[in-house]
């Protein structure tokens, strides 16, 4: 149900009052009280609040109408229309600096008398929500710690509030131009600033800038504005204080440039020592070479010379040194082969995998040709790539399969590929002794084997160059097995 408008009339003629009472009664309104005098007007507002008072300027007493409409607004503001029958200049002067809600001539009718009412009514709720939105504003600029600004392009002038004022270092209440303004600001930045506020008349319409103030405070005080163009050529904004996060950004930016320094310097001395001793290792191993060939050679003449003269422990003991120094230049050789790789730079072409792939398993199989073995190599499977290394891939790859399985009575052996979150991955599976992936960490680490000699011979270093290979590519590789289940290695060569 609507609650009727409650209104306090202000008449000291008690006919005019009672007429007036009747006619606002008949268009809807409440009037519960009238005054005779401005004292009982005030009494009665402060006691019963109504909606709106309809205020005589003569009245009883020595406060008029117009006296006790501006200490409502004081004490109690509520809306006043003034009902009079004059309508001299000095007595409308006097009615206008009370910021009334209407002023009715008498007599008026009825119809005048509602539309008053209701347009007062109507302003009155528009200036609570202003002022309850202003309040809203203001307490969300307190909390930001934000201060606000208008300035009037026409004459240059600008308003500022209590913090604004702070921010800028000025005295509350001072007169402040944009020129002012401007002058407070760094020169490095104002000019920057003063087109800002020439641009924003124009298309831009909004602008948001950062600022150094004039002080010779330490560190500078850096502030932000925010502001836009309304009409009747005012540019209204906000400010800020950005001190703290500009402060921060320029110590992040001065570590940032420190640890890119230091890092550079660590990783041209990382470089080097790598260098020197990618250098060191392959000297040691490229000298190596000559005395395990000699103790492998020489071992060899020994027993195939001597072998009469020498008691059957003595050809076992030479025959170990022959074997042992034959491992130990192979080891030599894979590992010179392993350094070799962080010098080569891919040569890429195209490269037919199904047909390297067939080549490489003819090969083995004619060294075992009683081997039965079952080999499938899917057609097609061709990368970009460089040729000798993708060859020696799938080369230490493949003779792993065939090694792995030669205890199975027969050998299976697939290479093909499949699709993966949308990349090639391309496949090669075995039936051989399989690992367990507990020690799949180890696979690709040099000389780390998970079989032994006694098992299977190797130098343990195949599939780090393997690994190496790929990565060179841009690729990867990975392994899943079970113990005497077979193993599969997967591999990407990206274009």
């Amino acid at each position: 149900m609507t609650v009727p408008t409650k209104i306090l009339i202000v008449e000291d003629e008690s006919i005019v009052a009672f007429n007036l009472q009747q006619r606002l009664a008949q268009l809807g309104y409440d009037v519960p009280h009238v005054a005779v005098s401005g004292q009982q007007s005030l009494d009665i507002v402060s006691r019963c609040q109504p909606d709106l008072v309809l205020m005589d300027i003569h009245i009883e007493g020595a406060m008029d109408g117009i006296e006790a409409a501006a200490r409502l607004n004081e004490t109690n503001p509520v809306p006043v229309i003034y009902l009079t029958a004059y309508s001299e200049d000095s007595t409308l002067e006097r009615a206008r600096k009370t910021r009334p809600y209407g002023y009715l001539i008498k007599p008026f009718s009825e119809r005048e008398l509602h539309a008053t009412i209701q347009m007062a009514l109507e302003r009155h709720a528009v200036e609570k929500d202003l002022a309850e939105n202003r309040r809203l504003l203001q307490q969300a600029l307190d909390a930001a710690s934000m201060g606000i600004l208008e300035l009037d392009t026409s004459t240059k002038a600008m308003t500022i509030n209590g913090r604004t004022a702070e921010l800028l270092g000025r005295l509350g209440g001072q007169p402040l131009s944009l020129d002012d303004f401007l002058a407070g600001i760094d020169e490095k930045d104002r000019p920057a600033v003063a087109a800002r506020f020439q641009e924003v008349l124009g298309p831009l319409k909004k602008f948001s800038e950062e600022f150094r103030l004039m002080t010779s405070e330490q560190p500078l005080r850096w502030i932000k504005v925010d502001a836009s163009v309304l009409p009747g050529g005012r540019i209204s904004g906000v400010l800020q204080d950005i001190s703290e996060r500009k402060h921060t950004e320029w110590h992040l930016r001065k570590l940032n440039e420190s640890l890119e320094s230091l890092v550079s310097e660590r990783t041209i001395e990382l470089r080097e020592t790598l260098r020197e001793l990618e250098s060191f290792s392959y000297s040691v191993a490229h000298d190596l070479r000559s005395p395990i060939r000699a103790i492998a050679g020489l071992s060899t003449m020994l027993l195939n010379e001597y072998r009469d003269n020498l008691n059957p422990e003595a050809v076992k003991l030479v025959a170990r040194i022959s074997a042992k120094s034959t491992q130990m230049g192979n080891l030599i050789d894979a590992l010179l082969n392993l350094s070799r790789l962080s010098k080569v730079t891919p040569i890429r072409t195209e490269i037919d995998m199904s047909e390297l792939a067939s080549e490489i398993m003819a090969q083995q199989m004619e060294t075992e040709p009683e081997r039965v073995a079952t080999v499938s190599i899917a057609p097609g499977l061709k990368v970009r790539g460089d040729a000798t290394l993708v060859r020696s891939v799938l080369d230490n790859l493949l003779r792993n399969a065939w090694k792995f399985s030669a205890k199975r009575e027969i050998t299976r052996i697939e290479l093909g590929s499949q699709l993966q979150d949308w990349e090639e991955v391309f496949f090669l599976r075995d039936n051989g002794c399989g690992f367990n992936m507990a020690l799949a960490d180890d696979l690709f680490s040099p000389f780390r084997r998970l079989h032994s000699d006694a098992d299977f011979n190797g130098t343990g270093i195949g599939l780090s160059i393997v690994q190496r290979i790929l990565a060179r590519h841009g690729g990867r590789i990975w392994a899943e097995a079970q113990p005497d289940k077979g193993a599969t290695f997967f591999f990407t060569i990206p274009d």
